[in-house]
């Protein structure tokens, strides 16, 4: 398929900003005593929340609650999310080769002039994998991490905190709805660097819950248009609808379709397309 010329053109500028979603690191497959298993996904985390609180079918208790809510209901009742963050730290444990392998992952980074990368994922997936090929970085979960990065690291954003900084994860209702006020050190840093940027959004779905507020960041960054000439994002969407496309475009966000089972492969195509 085709991808939009703009991206290569922002890229070879040194203005792409890749964000990348939970779909990235579920790319990411090893063998665990024969047994194939992938990166966290959003819904498994919210499945093993409704275990832990004893209930054997999640969607049961979806009927009565979004997924935010039932996280929130968890915290609620154990004090904390630490069962749950335990859990991510012992499940999900990926082999070097692994990480190496991946496509996507050696795709983004090879992209040598993209400096800064954005990730929602709470796993390190991202910054162990640039290590493994050879691209030093520094992840960055909170205010202090951004003074500490040398020449020749690229900076990778970990804007919802990840397992070494568990004060900062946002994994509950309550978390996404002080995000939305857009008034952390995360948030400033986020519009900052979308000064003369363009997002990619990666490994998102229209429903994910991070979306939202991501889009309502850059809509209020640039609702006064101003002359506008290209999109301030784009993201790859499966099997888009009339009704994404349109909400999507209000937002200055351009869809790149896929009509593919294999989201691996395309993305992997665009990421060649992009530094090509």
């Amino acid at each position: 398929m085709s991808f939009p010329d703009n991206l290569k053109t922002v890229y070879n500028e040194g203005r792409l900003l890749p964000f990348i979603g939970a779909g990235i690191s579920m790319s990411v497959e090893w063998d665990v005593a024969g047994v194939t298993r992938r990166g966290p996904s959003w819904s498994e985390l919210v499945n093993k929340a409704a275990d832990l609180l004893g209930f054997t079918d999640p969607d049961l208790l979806r009927v009565r609650g979004t997924d935010l809510q039932i996280l929130e209901y968890f915290k609620q009742e154990n004090g904390n999310s630490m069962a749950l963050t335990n859990w991510l730290v012992r499940e999900f444990q990926p082999t070097g080769d692994a990480l190496r392998n991946s496509s996507i992952h050696k795709g983004l980074c090879e992209l040598a002039k993209c400096k800064i990368f954005y990730t929602t994922n709470f796993d390190s997936f991202l910054e162990e994998s640039f290590k493994l090929l050879g691209r030093e970085n520094k992840a960055i979960a909170k205010e202090q991490d951004m003074c500490k990065v040398h020449n020749g690291e690229c900076e990778i954003i970990k804007f919802h905190g990840d397992l070494l900084n568990l004060d900062k994860m946002v994994l509950s209702e309550a978390d996404y709805e002080k995000r939305l006020a857009l008034s952390t050190e995360m948030d400033y840093r986020f519009k900052s660097d979308l000064l003369n940027r363009t997002v990619l959004f990666l490994g998102y779905s229209f429903r994910d819950p991070n979306v939202s507020y991501l889009f309502r960041t850059i809509t209020d960054q640039f609702k006064n248009g101003n002359g506008l000439q290209e999109p301030k994002a784009y993201i790859v969407v499966k099997n888009p609808s009339k009704f994404e496309k349109s909400l999507f475009s209000s937002r200055h966000i351009e869809i790149i379709p896929a009509d593919t089972e294999d989201m691996t492969k395309l993305i992997s195509e665009l990421l060649e397309f992009i530094k090509s």
